[in-house]
């Protein structure tokens, strides 16, 4: 085997300008492959790190839903989430809804997103500064309080101790029909899932169902944390019994929803991945095939002194090999850089949350482009090994000495 490798690594190196050439080639259509292979489950994979981050391991929607993809509540939200409360190994069932709603301050009205929760402390958001919304047990009178994002505070000017507006309704005119009611800012936190340009702000649930005219006891989604990991899968089997309106999803079971809106990546990966492999294996096959027709002298030479036609086959194919190998420093440094901008520009897109990235490299990815493209210089080694094999000696050596 040692000897394959010397023969092997002494040809490559032979002629080392159309090495290089081939290896800067295959660098390239190995760091589309890479990027396809990251981007295949990129946003599954990020999401997966912001939930997580956020660590609700279960997430009750209506039925066949995603969070916030539309009006859509649980109605009796408040005692389903009760009831869970009560089961073993829940550390909290937090019933959230979440809206659009307009915002006025300092004369000026403009659109932000609502999530109101039960009361501060849920973890439905990480405060970044000032306090968070009261407790359960509320205050008697007094403004109400609410928390912000940071892009509220840095585009509109919104400060911990302003007062802010809040109206169901865009035009200043209209407002007296949806009862605006004036808010405390308290503190700016960072909300987990925000789009890029998305202006957030937190209340109290009672707070939103008055300023709405919302029914009691209803929710978008409810938020449950627990104490034992290992009680997830009974627990969600339990929630899905209690109600046949809602789902219950484990972190596992709402990327696989997820997987089911995103295969267009997965078929655009797909298609371009298989083309970066083909044009790998065309390359390859054609430099190998060319040096085993520039070295059938040498081929023959072996085989005189011993060499069988298996050992002759095996050097070509580790030839192939050592291609598609040598070619994987430039193909992840060039993948990577690549990857970079493409998901930048991806996420400029409306409507992404700031968290989330295409491209992901986690270590099956880099198995999985290492594997195919290791595989790929092996399979495209086997048609000039089956060439090299069937070189006739005694005719090759006599016209190598004839010319």
């Amino acid at each position: 085997m040692r000897s394959l490798v010397f023969l092997a690594g002494r040809t490559l190196g032979r002629n080392r300008v159309r090495s290089a050439l081939v290896l800067l080639g295959l660098a390239v259509t190995g760091a589309l492959l890479l990027d396809m292979t990251m981007l295949a489950h990129g946003l599954e994979t990020s999401l997966g790190t912001v939930l997580g981050r956020i660590g609700f391991a279960i997430r009750v929607l209506p039925k066949g839903s995603l969070p916030f993809a539309g009006e859509e509540e649980i109605p009796g939200a408040d005692g389903l989430a009760a009831a869970i409360a009560r089961q073993p190994g829940v550390a909290a069932a937090v019933p959230v809804a979440a809206t659009n709603i307009y915002v006025e301050h300092g004369g000026t009205r403009f659109p932000s997103f609502v999530l109101a929760v039960p009361h501060g402390g849920t973890g439905g958001y990480a405060l970044l500064e000032g306090k968070d919304l009261p407790g359960a047990s509320r205050p008697a009178g007094g403004m109400p309080a609410a928390v912000i994002n940071p892009i509220m505070a840095r585009r509109d000017g919104v400060r911990v101790g302003d007062t802010v507006v809040l109206s169901a309704v865009p035009a200043r005119g209209l407002a007296p029909l949806a009862a605006p009611r004036a808010f405390r800012v308290t503190g700016i936190a960072d909300f987990y899932v925000d789009l890029a340009a998305q202006r957030s702000i937190s209340i109290a649930t009672a707070d939103l169902r008055a300023l709405q005219g919302r029914p009691a006891g209803a929710a978008s989604m409810i938020l449950v944390r627990l104490n034992d990991p290992a009680r997830t899968g009974p627990l969600t089997r339990w929630i899905a019994a209690q109600d046949p309106r809602v789902d219950a999803l484990s972190n596992a079971d709402f990327l696989a929803r997820l997987a089911t809106r995103l295969t267009y990546f997965t078929q655009f990966s797909l298609i371009l991945g298989s083309l970066s492999v083909a044009v790998s294996f065309l390359l390859i096959t054609a430099i190998v095939t060319l040096s085993v027709a520039e070295r059938l002298g040498e081929i023959a030479m072996l085989r005189a002194i011993g060499f069988t036609r298996a050992r002759i086959a095996a050097l070509v194919v580790l030839e192939g090999t050592a291609l598609g190998m040598a070619s994987l420093p430039g193909t992840f440094v060039l993948g990577l850089v690549i990857a970079r901008y493409l998901d930048a520009i991806l996420r400029q897109a409306p409507g992404l949350p700031v968290d989330l990235h295409f491209f992901v490299l986690t270590s099956s990815a880099a198995a999985r482009t290492i594997a195919l493209l290791t595989a790929t210089g092996a399979v495209a080694g086997l048609y000039p090994a089956a060439l090299a094999s069937r070189t006739a000696v005694a005719a090759t050596l006599h016209a190598e000495v004839q010319s």
